[in-house]
């Protein structure tokens, strides 16, 4: 047999398979997440579609498993372990012409309406699913790899992105990123940074999987900053790859430093020419989604009619009750502990951020 998954789309799989023998009868497949039979189907041709039932994550472990009439297994296919090679348009000599844009982040500041937005352009096809850990975690599986577990269904649109917000982040990306593909437009959207944290904490906290108090959790953080605690090494990054859990939330707390943003965007000019970048403010996104994304079509050199199109409504908001956890101590301990950060920022983007030093907390 032959074939396995050829393509993810944010909640399914899609594939065909090829049989030299027997193909007069039906084979049964199931589809494995996590070790969990989510869907399945009998199948007399050649071409299936299965659902997750829910939105896919990288970190999913996918399995077809098909079976012959008799209920004998006859294959399994894991995703991205398709025989399938890169396409050659995707090949620029030692380096990589796509994905030719990349969301960088930062975590809670829009990325995920800005996938969908850029998603729907039709020159323009993005990842599936969003935030893959390539050049984080699978750095070593190579680019077709990447390309067969996360781009199957691109169909030779213009422009190939992905959105991972720990790109920003990560100091061992930036020069990853830039071997991979040197002459690629980078998009990072900058939040307030104090708004940011608050919002990162309570990403964690409304799901069960943070413990801490909001000034508990940022003086904990505080402390493994101070301890010259990251993931820069080869042996911090080897360890951090080994401590990645399913829910990708990373061996250590990073409420704090995921908003140094002088020091991430520093670590990417350092591989990129500066008009390859892209800055976006979040609250831009938020008030002028429209405007935003005439901004971005036209840094990428598209058509920026398609707006009109566009699905703007926000996508992965914040749980409600977030800013009832954060009394204004906490608020205000927060933008002082920002203020020389934004400084920097101001000289690496000549652009004033005194808004943020001032802002108050929000109520809602």
């Amino acid at each position: 047999m032959t074939g396995g998954i050829e393509e993810a789309t944010y909640e399914s799989f899609r594939g065909h398979l090829g049989r030299k023998v027997d193909r007069n009868n039906p084979i049964h497949i199931l589809l494995k997440v996590n070790g969990a039979i989510v869907d399945q189907a009998e199948m007399r041709g050649s071409n299936y579609e299965l659902s997750a039932g829910r939105v896919i994550l990288p970190s999913d472990h996918v399995e077809i498993l098909a079976f012959d009439y008799a209920g004998r297994q006859i294959k399994s296919f894991e995703w991205g372990q398709i025989d399938r090679p890169l396409p050659p348009a995707w090949s620029a000599g030692r380096h990589y012409k796509f994905p030719s844009v990349f969301v960088l982040g930062a975590a809670k500041s829009g990325t995920t309406s800005l996938h969908v937005y850029l998603d729907q352009h039709p020159d323009i096809f993005m990842s599936k699913p969003k935030e893959p850990f390539f050049f984080e975690a699978e750095y070593a599986r190579g680019a077709t790899f990447y390309y067969n577990k996360y781009f199957g269904g691109w169909r030779g649109e213009k422009i190939v992105g992905e959105s991972r917000h720990r790109n920003l982040y990560l100091p061992y990306i930036p020069s990853r990123l830039g071997d991979y593909n040197p002459e690629a437009k980078l998009i990072v959207v900058l939040r307030n940074p104090a708004e940011r944290a608050v919002s990162h904490w309570w990403h964690w906290r409304s799901r069960g999987l943070e413990p801490l108090s909001p000034a508990a959790a940022f003086q904990n953080d505080l402390e493994r900053i101070l301890e010259g605690k990251t993931v820069a090494s080869p042996q911090e990054i080897e360890r951090y790859v080994a401590t990645f859990g399913p829910d990708a939330q990373g061996e250590y707390r990073t409420y704090l430093d995921s908003g140094y943003y002088s020091e991430q965007l520093d670590r990417y000019l350092q591989h990129f020419r500066r008009e390859r970048l892209h800055i976006v403010f979040f609250e831009d996104l938020v008030r002028n989604p429209g405007g935003a994304m005439r901004d971005i079509f036209r840094f990428l050199e598209l058509d920026d009619q398609p707006v009109s199109g566009i699905d703007l409504r926000p996508r992965n908001q914040s749980a409600a009750g977030m800013w009832d956890q954060v009394d204004e101590k906490i608020w205000c301990w927060l933008i002082e502990h920002y203020k020389p950060h934004n400084r920097r920022l101001e000289q690496l983007l000549s652009r004033s951020f005194r808004d943020w030093d001032t802002a108050p907390r929000p109520r809602t």
